[in-house]
């Protein structure tokens, strides 16, 4: 046995999801291959031809993850973050998606989150470093 450390991490990914594709057709046999892949997109706010902010996500099979959402901080506390978080909901009804999860760190927006009625699903104290807590956290449309 050897264990590489890869230098083309993206093509060891490619590999690693390929067997966790075929496992999950195994168990999973009424889905099609075209379930498996998931597919990237980006809301983006633009205010005066101004970039503001933005959600980026990932759809796989019926479900959301957000990858990321910031709004420049010279347009926060102005409802920016709160209007792209409705029109991603909005968005998930054209793409037949039922459930939104994302994560955030404790100096980011477990708050902000919660009041837009977002489940907090589990947490891990001292991660990613000693003193910040990292959430998880869904919300079912």
């Amino acid at each position: 046995m050897v264990f590489l450390y890869s230098s083309n991490p993206q093509a060891s990914l490619e590999k690693i999801d390929a067997l966790i594709d075929a496992h999950t057709l195994a168990t999973f046999p009424e889905l099609n291959e075209a379930n498996l892949f998931s597919q990237q997109y980006a809301i983006e706010i633009i205010v005066s031809q101004q970039f503001v902010g933005g959600v980026a996500f990932t759809k796989q099979y019926d479900s959301i993850h957000v990858n990321a959402l910031a709004v420049d901080s010279h347009y926060r506390q102005q409802q920016y973050g709160t209007l792209l978080m409705q029109e991603l909901e909005k968005y998930c009804e054209d793409l037949d998606v039922h459930t939104i999860s994302l994560s955030t760190l404790s100096y980011q927006a477990l708050g902000f989150y919660q009041k837009l009625a977002y489940q907090l699903a589990g947490q891990i104290p001292d991660y990613p470093t000693q003193g910040m807590t990292k959430y998880f956290l869904f919300k079912k449309l």
